[in-house]
């Protein structure tokens, strides 16, 4: 739970604007047995105290299946946090938690079977079961976020909970839902492992993301685009802008280049493309194949760090 000060609704008419104590109920989850915990930045966001609730888990005399008979609050400080991926990492003085390892991305499938644990509603210790509907969903064609949506139940209160696979590994962050009612429709979005597993560590370590840069913009290829640029296809991606100065403008990568492979993956769309190019940092490069024209290309680009 975590509580802050924010605008809050007021009967008096004459009043612009009233702060008052609000208070969130989220999800998280223990990526590392000292008391490291990954959940979403908007669960924290504002926050000037945050409590994480660990259940107790005991066997009953009978020595039958684990139950929870109780849970622990503790109190957690935001170690860093990221709004454009939005993530937060929290520390709690909890040791020898058990933590949860992440999936390989690449390996998850659509239609796998998945569970979302978390506190919806502020029912604590809840879980629903479900498949994966799209391992890269795509929300704005022009974003290179991207997102595994499923259908597993989730409802206010699991943001920040961990989507879960059948080996017990972390497929996602569950982040938000589509609902016209409020409520679960089978629409619900998690942040990939892949995207934990780059800012984790980083979050962790200096409070915020070092991204890196290229020096490319990119934009998904539509029929309406293809027709008013003359290109040779209606689909793919393609390189919208190129940064002054950038180690792509100085290997000479042009605006409208097509891309076709990143790091030897063929590229057919902006989620294929999004991790790989975008969750680098500073000091790798980045093989990319593009098509020019009707001219086949290949460079080399060196990612550098941005300035934070």
């Amino acid at each position: 739970m975590a509580s802050g000060y924010g605008p809050v609704e007021n009967g008096d008419r004459n009043t612009s604007l009233v702060l008052g104590m609000q208070q969130k109920i989220g999800s998280g989850v223990v990526v590392d047995p000292d008391g490291y915990v990954v959940t979403n930045a908007h669960v924290v966001r504002g926050a000037d105290h945050v409590r994480v609730s660990i259940p107790t888990i005991v066997t009953n005399e009978s020595g039958e299946e684990p139950v929870i008979v109780r849970s622990r609050s503790l109190e957690a400080r935001v170690l860093g946090a990221d709004d454009d991926i939005d993530l937060a990492v929290l520390k709690i003085d909890a040791p020898g938690l058990p933590a949860i390892p992440l999936s390989d991305y690449n390996k998850l499938k659509q239609g796998d079977v998945v569970f979302a644990f978390g506190s919806p509603e502020g029912l604590q210790d809840s879980v629903t079961m479900g498949v994966v509907s799209s391992v890269a969903r795509q929300l704005d064609a022009d974003s290179p976020a991207v997102f595994v949506q499923s259908d597993a139940a989730t409802n206010p209160g699991n943001s920040g909970g961990p989507l879960v696979n059948v080996d017990g590994e972390l497929v996602g962050i569950n982040t938000f839902i589509l609902s016209q009612g409020g409520g679960n429709e089978g629409l619900g979005f998690a942040i990939p492992s892949a995207v934990v597993a780059y800012a984790y560590p980083q979050l962790r370590k200096y409070g915020h993301v070092h991204r890196g840069e290229t020096g490319i913009g990119v934009q998904a290829i539509t029929p309406e685009l293809a027709a008013a640029l003359k290109l040779g296809v209606d689909s793919g991606v393609i390189i919208s802008d190129v940064v002054p100065g950038s180690p792509a403008e100085k290997l000479d990568v042009k605006v409208q280049d097509i891309i076709t492979s990143i790091d030897g993956h063929p590229v057919t769309n902006l989620p294929s493309l999004a991790t790989r190019l975008f969750m680098r940092s500073g000091g790798e490069q980045i093989k990319l194949g593009v098509l020019r024209g009707s001219n086949k290309l290949a460079f080399t680009l060196p990612v550098i760090e941005l300035p934070n």
